[in-house]
């Protein structure tokens, strides 16, 4: 499943909805990668991160990019990622 969400969208709208489409879709042998641009830096941003793992670990879900997925300038940031079954 490909997922992409602005960095100005409604954070809790897009966790909420990500949810209900992942409790549609979920089976216990469904094999399910999650993957795209969801505009949470896994490097700083500790709070929407932790939302976001606790909605992903209801389905035995992890984010496996734990690295820089952008550099640009001084910058780096981990924005784009993978969810997969631990």
């Amino acid at each position: 499943m490909a997922v992409c969400r602005a960095p100005t969208d409604n954070f809790n709208l897009f966790l909420n909805g990500l949810d209900e489409i992942i409790t549609t879709l979920y089976k216990v042998d469904l094999k399910l990668i999650i993957c795209g641009d969801i505009n949470i830096d896994y490097l700083t941003d500790k709070y929407k991160k932790r939302q976001l793992e606790a909605v992903l670990l209801t389905y035995n879900l992890l984010a496996i990019v734990r690295f820089p997925t952008r550099s640009q300038g001084c910058s780096i940031t981990s924005v784009d990622n993978i969810q997969g079954y631990s």
